[in-house]
C-alpha cells in the first residue's frame, strides 16, 4: 500500500517508531503523533483472497505512515454506478429494503477502498511521559460500510484530550470476509470467520506491538459500535482473546441485526445462495469473481427479506463454527458461565454496555409501516414474536408514550428493545451477577435533524464520545442539524471525561452508579446526563411476561421465524424460475 523510503531531513524525527516489523513515520497533527496506513496482516489480495490473514511482512528502510490505508472493499461513490447495473441484472426481486437511511451512502462514503485493507490508523497524544491506556476501537457499519479511517471517528480529539492511545483498524467486509463460503466445500476451505479473524489479528497485533507508541498492552479497552459491539462480544467470549482485554465498551450491540452472529445451517444457506445469484457452481470460482458482482448480490442480501420480517435474518455475521466462535456472543455473556465467575473473582474486566432509546428508526424508521402504519399492521409485526399477547405488549408500550403516538412509532420503541435493549440489559446484569464491574448508557438525545423522525437514533452518540462536533462534522451527520452545539460540547466533555476515567481506571466516576438488577441503573445521555434507576423495568416485563425472558428464547422465536421465511422465499424462486421457462 505504501512504499518504504528513507527519511527525509525535514520530517519529524519524534514521529519516527521502530516496530518488530520495520520503521514508521508518522505526522504531528493536532496535538497528537499520527501513524496511518500501519498494516498488521498481509494484503488479503491474490492467492490470499479467501484465505485467514497473513503474518505482516517486514520492510526495510523508513515506511511512509503519513496516509490511511484503503478502506475494505464497498459500495461507494467510486463504483455506485457499475453495482447498481449490476443489482438491477442479478435482483430477482426481493421484497425487503435498505436497512438504513438515505444519507447514509454519503456520510459514510470511503471512495479510497480496496481488497488490499488491513492496516490501521493510531493517535498518540505528544509530550506525555508515562505510558498510556489504549483504546481500540472496531468501527460500525453492518460489515458492510465505513473504516478504520473514517474522518467523523477520527481519534484525534479523543487521544489529545483523554490521555489515550486511540488505535483504529480495518477488517474485511461484505462477502470477502463475512459469507463463510468454506462451508461448502475444500476450494475455499479456510474461508470461514474470516472478518472477525482480522479483528483477532489487529488486536494480537495491538497487543504486541502498542508498547512502541507508548501505550500499555496490559491496559486495552477494546470497543465498539453497532458491527463493532458485535466484534467485541467475540473477543470477550473467545477464550484465546479475552486475557488481551482489560476493558471493553459494548455500544448498540444486537445479536440479531444483518452483522449479527448466525448459526451453521443459515451461514451455509447464505453462501449458497450468493453462489445461486452469481450463476456460479463451484465456490471456487469466486477467486476471480470480480468484486463489484459480490457488493452487488451483498445488496440484494440485505434487503433478501421483507421490511416487516420479525426475524433474526444476519447475512453478514460471522458464524458459530467452533473454532473462532464457540456460542452465540449475546447468549454467553447473558447466561451464567464458570469463565465469567473466575474473571469476576480475578477482578481483571470491566464494561461499559449502551444503547439508543430509537435504535431502530435507523433501520426500519423510514418503511411504509413505521411511517404510517396502522395498528393492524403494527399489531402484525409483534404477533409474529409475541403472537397473541403481541396486544398486551404493545398496549405496554403505547403508556409509555404521550396519548395519540402513532402506532409507527411504537413499534420503533418495541423493535429498538427487542433488537438491541434487551439483550443489552441482560448482558449486564449477568456481568453484575458474576462480579463484573458494569455501566449502562442510554443515548436519549432527540436529535433535531430531518424533521426530528430519527430521535435519539443509532450512531447518534458517536460525535459526542469521539468529541468530533465542529460544524463541518455535524453537516455530515443530517439528523444533527439545528442542535445547539453549545449544549452539545458540554454534554461531550461531560460523556467525555466518564470515558477517559474508565479507560485509565476502569470506573466512570461517582456519579455514573454501577448497575446491578436490584437497582437497574441506567445512565440518561440525552440533553442532560443523570441517573435514571429502573429506566427499562416495565419494558422488560412487558417482554417477560409475554414469554420472552432471555436472549436465547428470542433467538430461538426469530429463528423459527426466519426459516419460515427462507423457505418461502425459495418457493417464489423455484416458481419465478418456472415462470421464466415457459416464458
Amino acid at each position: 500500500m505504501t512504499s518504504s523510503s528513507p527519511v527525509a531531513e525535514f520530517a519529524d524525527r519524534r514521529a519516527v517508531v521502530e516496530t518488530r516489523f520495520g520503521t514508521l513515520q508518522g505526522v504531528f497533527e493536532e496535538g497528537n503523533y499520527v501513524y496511518r496506513g500501519v498494516p498488521f496482516a498481509a494484503p488479503p489480495v491474490g492467492e490470499l483472497r479467501f484465505r485467514p490473514p497473513a503474518p505482516v511482512p517486514s520492510w526495510p528502510g523508513v515506511r511512509d505512515a503519513t496516509r490511511s490505508g484503503p478502506a475494505s472493499a464497498q459500495i461507494n461513490s467510486s463504483n455506485a454506478d457499475r453495482v447498481r447495473q449490476l443489482i438491477a441484472e442479478l435482483d430477482p426481486g426481493v421484497p425487503g429494503i435498505v436497512s438504513w437511511p438515505p444519507y447514509t451512502p454519503a456520510t459514510y462514503d470511503q471512495p479510497n477502498a480496496s481488497e488490499d485493507c488491513l492496516y490501521l490508523d493510531i493517535w498518540v497524544p505528544a509530550d506525555v511521559e508515562e505510558t498510556m491506556p489504549v483504546y481500540l476501537y472496531f468501527h460500525g457499519g453492518a460489515n458492510a460500510v465505513s473504516s478504520g479511517s473514517f474522518h467523523l471517528e477520527r481519534g484525534a480529539n479523543l487521544a489529545r484530550e483523554a490521555q489515550v492511545v486511540v488505535v483504529r483498524p480495518n477488517y474485511r467486509m461484505g462477502a470477502l470476509g463475512w459469507v463463510h463460503f468454506g462451508l461448502l466445500g475444500d476450494s475455499l476451505g479456510e474461508a470461514v470467520n474470516l472478518g472477525l479473524q482480522d479483528q483477532v489479528a489487529a488486536l494480537r497485533w495491538v497487543h504486541d506491538n502498542i508498547a512502541a507508541f507508548g501505550g500499555d498492552p496490559e491496559r486495552i479497552t477494546a470497543a465498539g459500535e453497532s458491527a463493532g459491539a458485535t466484534a467485541v462480544s467475540h473477543l470477550l467470549t473467545n477464550p484465546d482473546t479475552r486475557p488481551l482485554i482489560r476493558r471493553a465498551v459494548l455500544q448498540s450491540l444486537s445479536p440479531f441485526n444483518n452483522w449479527c452472529t448466525q448459526w451453521l445451517p443459515e451461514a451455509e444457506q447464505v453462501a449458497r445462495l450468493y453462489l445461486d445469484l452469481l450463476g456460479i457452481d463451484d465456490p471456487g470460482a469466486l477467486a476471480t469473481v470480480d468484486v463489484e458482482r459480490l457488493l452487488a448480490v451483498q445488496n440484494i442480501m440485505t434487503r433478501y427479506v421483507p421490511a416487516d420480517a420479525n426475524v433474526a435474518w444476519r447475512p453478514l455475521g460471522a458464524v458459530v463454527d467452533g473454532a473462532w466462535v464457540h456460542e452465540q456472543p449475546a447468549s454467553y455473556l447473558s447466561t451464567p458461565q464458570p469463565d465469567l465467575d473466575r474473571i469476576g473473582a480475578e477482578k481483571s474486566l470491566e464494561v461499559i454496555v449502551g444503547f439508543a432509546r430509537d435504535e431502530w428508526q435507523f433501520f426500519r424508521g423510514h418503511s411504509p409501516t413505521a411511517r404510517h402504519g396502522t395498528e393492524q399492521a403494527v399489531h402484525a409485526v409483534a404477533e409474529q414474536v409475541f403472537g397473541d399477547r403481541a396486544g398486551g405488549v404493545l398496549e405496554e408500550f403505547r403508556t409509555l408514550r404521550p396519548p395519540g403516538t402513532v402506532p409507527g412509532v411504537t413499534l420503533s420503541d418495541l423493535m429498538s428493545f427487542e433488537f438491541f435493549a434487551m439483550s443489552s440489559l441482560a448482558i449486564a446484569a449477568n456481568l453484575a451477577r458474576a462480579g463484573i464491574p458494569v455501566w449502562v448508557f442510554q443515548f436519549s438525545w432527540d436529535l433535531p435533524g430531518l424533521r426530528g423522525e430519527l430521535r435519539a437514533v443509532h450512531t447518534g452518540d458517536t460525535p459526542f464520545l469521539f468529541r468530533n462536533y465542529s460544524e463541518a462534522d455535524l453537516a455530515c451527520w443530517p439528523a444533527f442539524e439545528g442542535i445547539d452545539r453549545a449544549r452539545l460540547g458540554r454534554i461531550s466533555r461531560e460523556m467525555g471525561e466518564h470515558y477517559r476515567r474508565f479507560i485509565h481506571h476502569g470506573e466512570p466516576g461517582e456519579d455514573w452508579a454501577r448497575f446491578d438488577e436490584s437497582t437497574g441503573n441506567v445512565l440518561w445521555f440525552g440533553e442532560d446526563i443523570r441517573m435514571c434507576p429502573g429506566l427499562l423495568r416495565r419494558q422488560q416485563a412487558a417482554v417477560a411476561a409475554a414469554g420472552i425472558d432471555s436472549v436465547e428464547a428470542l433467538d430461538r422465536i426469530l429463528v423459527a421465524n426466519l426459516r419460515r421465511q427462507l423457505g418461502e422465499a425459495e418457493q417464489y424462486r423455484k416458481d419465478d424460475r418456472a415462470r421464466r421457462r415457459m416464458d
